[in-house]
């Protein structure tokens, strides 16, 4: 089950009393409003799992995603107690905590995206997906794209999360394509001999969080002529017009004397008011 964010949601008096929730699978997470009563957030809850039967669990969302590893605060409301998600998309499926694990549904295109890209490829490709999570690019990619991999490394920091992506890996049977590795990508990639992965790649995902560090460095130091790299960064819709996210990877690709070319940035989704998560696809050229 894909997420869905319900538009808002009205009381029997028309006050406002939630500002919708997300679908994970088995889990909504509803986001009220402040001042709502426990009894009025049960009642919700319980309309909530009536009208919705594949929901198990109602959790409401009590904080922000919070610290490089991007957790989230949710509290339970009714149904089975439980924080495990159990999600299906792109033929995939999916098991996670939804606080300890940062996961956006909302970005399931683009997979699919990334993925047919893969296979269209000329030749088989090897990836590598760096904050990779639970594994999810990595999966859809092997899943969608599987006779043009040769081989995806995925790399990730938080071991809780690393703990599922291995288990999703075996869940979507794609041992023999898809490799977990735990730790952070400035330690764990490079073209030293020292670094766990320090050979070259056809593509390079970097659905990086929301930090000041970029990484483009780390991305170009496993790439090669011909590299395609998915950069994700988050900018206000001005600050993309005004041209930022170019020169931000001209500069860094100046810095690594390497030669990029700009395919194509595009919108990968709403994170506030006018402020987007931008995917820029980018060719090495040299």
């Amino acid at each position: 089950m894909t997420s869905t964010k319900k538009s808002t949601i009205f009381g029997a008096s028309r006050k406002v009393v939630a500002r919708g929730y997300d679908i994970l699978g088995n889990i909504a997470i509803v986001k009220f409003v402040r001042g709502i009563k426990q009894k009025d957030k049960k009642r919700i809850a319980l309309e909530i799992l009536k009208k919705q039967k594949n929901i198990r669990t109602i959790l409401e969302k009590t904080g922000k995603f919070k610290g490089r590893l991007r957790k989230l605060e949710t509290r339970f409301i009714v149904g089975e107690k439980t924080k495990e998600a159990l999600y299906r998309e792109n033929s995939c499926e999916f098991r996670f905590n939804v606080d300890d694990c940062y996961f956006s549904s909302r970005l399931s295109t683009d997979r699919e995206e990334i993925a047919k890209q893969v296979l269209k490829s000329k030749k088989k490709e090897k990836v590598l997906v760096m904050f990779s999570g639970i594994g999810v690019y990595g999966i859809v990619i092997g899943k969608l794209a599987g006779k043009k991999v040769e081989k995806i490394v995925c790399v990730e920091l938080s071991r809780e999360c690393n703990k599922y992506a291995l288990e999703n890996v075996r869940r979507n049977k794609l041992q023999e394509k898809v490799e977990i590795i735990q730790g952070d990508v400035r330690r764990v990639i490079g073209k030293e001999k020292s670094k766990r992965v320090n050979s070259k790649f056809d593509r390079i995902v970097m659905a990086r969080p929301n930090l000041k560090d970029d990484f483009l460095d780390v991305a170009f130091s496993v790439s090669k002529k011909g590299t395609i790299i998915h950069y994700h960064s988050f900018y206000h819709e001005l600050e993309k017009k005004a041209g930022v996210i170019e020169e931000l990877i001209e500069k860094r690709a100046r810095e690594n004397r390497r030669k990029v070319k700009i395919i194509e940035i595009k919108k990968a989704g709403e994170i506030a008011p006018y402020k987007y998560r931008w995917r820029a696809d980018l060719k090495i050229m040299k």
